[in-house]
């Protein structure tokens, strides 16, 4: 009896041949930055299926009639035992055959920078980018380790993200890392960085902008930039610099609600703009006079949501004072004036220079104590 191997995945898939659309039809308007670089499978899926010839019901090719109904299980596959036809993953990640088994890997090895040759990658399991992430590309997956650097480009890790060569926004090209987990670089500069656990920085943080869901350390310097932590920061050359660029750390919130903040108020300034020019024109009408007069009501009623949503966001920051009393700001090197530093509520601005200085929270101010020295090994 023969039987006909029907797949759930495309057998002839070649990323080295991707177009845009994932290969899937030829319209010119499709997405150029979107190739379908994997075939993404998540545990259980069903990759292929053994269907008697005689049932197919359709034109087969014929390179995948079989003489008997043997199932090519490669690695990360299993047949599912009530229903042996069926030919399932048995973790997540990318499907294709090797060696004439179908085969399921869970880390995706990028041998190349992330380009118009690739297009903008997703992956549900981890992922290894041997090149960089080029600008206007991004990236996705589970734990990330990025070789060269990110430029003007996105990478985004459900878990861990490593940028071993650091990350730079060029002229108007937004710049982005975002990790679930910790975040690992030697340099950011312009660029946005978010962390839900701790942030190391081997090197500088320069005109960025960073949430930190944990603790942050900048070995060497950082200026220019606006950092919100939850726990404390480490740095340790230089915070801030001669010429007094705005320097700001935050300490204390948890930087997930910072950030819905900073949304709500660019939102409702933008409202509060476009209120004050629609009253200019509708003068003193009512409300469903004209176009202008209802567009004005309406943005009203929206500014009010937002203004109402701000509360709540301010209800949910997390001000335990036991957990704010431990932030630190320790600055192993120099702290130039123009700094701007809060803890919680508490806030100081830094008006002279500081060597060797740490920052907390006391009875709701913000004190400077000399840095503590780190005790030697042995000691």
């Amino acid at each position: 009896m023969q039987y006909y191997l029907k797949h759930y995945f495309n057998p002839d898939f070649d990323y080295q041949r991707a177009k845009p659309g994932g290969g899937l039809g030829t319209d010119e308007n499709a997405d150029v930055y979107s190739l379908g670089y994997a075939q993404n499978v998540i545990a259980g899926q069903i990759l292929a299926e053994m269907v008697p010839l005689d049932q197919l019901g359709e034109e087969p090719d014929k390179r995948f009639i079989r003489s008997g109904p043997d199932l090519p299980a490669g690695a990360n596959t299993r047949i599912d035992p009530a229903f042996p036809r069926y030919l399932l993953a048995d973790a997540k990640g990318y499907v294709f055959y090797n060696e004439g088994k179908i085969t399921v890997k869970s880390l995706l090895n990028v041998r190349q920078d992330v380009s118009f040759r690739t297009g903008n990658i997703f992956f549900v399991g981890d992922m290894a980018v041997h090149g960089s992430v080029r600008s206007g590309f991004s990236v996705q997956a589970n734990n990330m380790r990025i070789m060269g650097m990110v430029e003007g480009g996105i990478a985004r890790a459900r878990r861990d993200l490593m940028v071993e060569g650091g990350a730079r926004g060029g002229s108007g090209q937004h710049c982005l890392l975002d990790a679930g987990g910790k975040l690992v670089a030697p340099f950011l500069e312009k660029v946005e960085a978010r962390s839900r656990g701790n942030m190391l920085i081997d090197k500088y943080c320069l005109y960025s902008t960073v949430y930190a869901g944990s603790n942050m350390v900048v070995r060497g310097q950082m200026y220019g930039s606006s950092v919100n932590a939850y726990g404390s920061v480490y740095v340790g050359s230089q915070l801030g610099n001669r010429a007094a660029i705005a320097t700001r750390v935050y300490l204390g919130y948890d930087p997930l609600f910072i950030r819905h903040l900073e949304k709500v108020d660019g939102i409702i300034s933008s409202l509060s703009q476009t209120i004050t020019h629609l009253k200019a024109v509708a003068g003193h009408l009512p409300p469903d006079t004209n176009e202008t007069t209802r567009k004005l009501a309406k943005m009203t009623a929206q500014r009010e949501k937002m203004l109402a949503r701000r509360t709540e966001i301010w209800s949910k920051l997390n001000l335990d004072e036991q957990a704010m009393n431990s932030c630190r700001l320790m600055v192993a090197g120099k702290v130039f004036p123009g700094v701007e530093i809060s803890i919680g509520r508490a806030f100081m601005l830094v008006e002279r220079p500081y060597e060797n200085a740490m920052f907390r929270l006391c009875y709701n101010d913000i004190v400077v104590e000399p840095l503590p020295e780190r005790k030697k090994a042995g000691a």
